[in-house]
């Protein structure tokens, strides 16, 4: 679901901004009225963007001229908010142009396998997904924008790209992030074994094998210092789900069972809401230190 990363991301922007101390927080544009108006900024562009992707990838498919026309009027509509909204965040919050260094990468891969006419390639759903998840930690240091050490610290003329904004970030955060990025590329792998690889035994068996890592992966941040239990058991329970199911729906499915494309996904909503509760959960329950200093 499109919605989840920027809202997942906003409890976290909020947290983040609770647990700055009110003596470092920042004021106007450089505080809460700041924080809120970049987080919207952000949110336009991640959104809007996505539409310019989904544009501008027709207009990159089309056979013909007819088709061609009519992408170019919304890739150029979408792509013109989506940047206009990323200057307006970039001009309030100047430490979010780090974050280039993580998009640019990702974006430029998804572009390139759409150009060669494979978008529905795992390294083009691996991408795109990252991007999307990549919000939450995003969101989180917009947060961290809104304090006196960041808007003061970092400005276009001092401090641009530095990593101290993210590496401030708490764990529960990357936590977050992690359950987040590990569901949506399983559901990568379990939707092509329903769909455009159904019934091939290799997908299968690379499904099953990355349900199973995910869930140990899942139960190791257990260790992980503030991420709440009751979010680590929803998380877990949830990743069990998905492990179980990417074995018994396709088997399903093997045995005739009719699984359209329609029905997967919506069966997918429980989970995909499961997995957001628990992120969800670990921002509420935060109650672990924050620690910034940019000199």
């Amino acid at each position: 679901m499109v919605a989840i990363p920027p809202l997942v991301g906003l409890f976290w922007c909020l947290k983040i901004w609770d647990a700055v101390s009110p003596a470092d927080r920042g004021d106007g544009v450089h505080g809460t009225a700041g924080m809120v108006l970049t987080f919207f900024a952000v949110t336009v562009a991640w959104v809007v963007g996505y539409l310019a992707f989904f544009a501008g990838g027709i207009l990159m498919r089309a056979r013909n001229a007819t088709m061609r026309g009519r992408a170019v009027a919304p890739t150029l509509l979408y792509g013109a908010v989506a940047g206009l909204a990323a200057v307006l965040a970039l001009i309030l919050q100047p430490h979010l142009l780090w974050w280039a260094f993580v998009f640019l990468p990702l974006i430029a891969i998804a572009v390139y396998e759409t150009w060669r006419g494979t978008p529905r390639s795992l390294a083009s759903g691996v991408a795109t997904t990252a991007a999307s998840v990549f919000i939450v930690p995003v969101a989180a240091t917009i947060g961290l924008g809104a304090s006196n050490p960041v808007s003061g610290g970092v400005t276009w003329t001092s401090n641009l790209f530095t990593p101290k904004v993210v590496e401030a970030l708490p764990t529960a955060v990357w936590v977050s992030f992690l359950w987040l990025l590990l569901y949506t590329v399983g559901t990568i792998f379990y939707v092509k074994t329903m769909i455009r690889k159904k019934g091939d035994p290799g997908w299968l068996a690379a499904s099953q094998i990355f349900h199973l890592a995910a869930l140990i992966v899942v139960v190791a941040t257990v260790g992980a210092r503030y991420v709440h239990w009751a979010a680590w058991i929803v998380a877990v329970a949830v990743f069990a789900v998905a492990l179980w199911r990417s074995r018994a729906v396709p088997a399903s499915a093997a045995k005739g069972t009719p699984w359209p494309p329609k029905k997967v996904g919506i069966r997918e909503i429980p989970l995909h809401a499961g997995v957001a509760v628990a992120a969800v959960m670990a921002a509420l329950f935060y109650d672990g230190p924050l620690i910034l200093f940019i000199g």
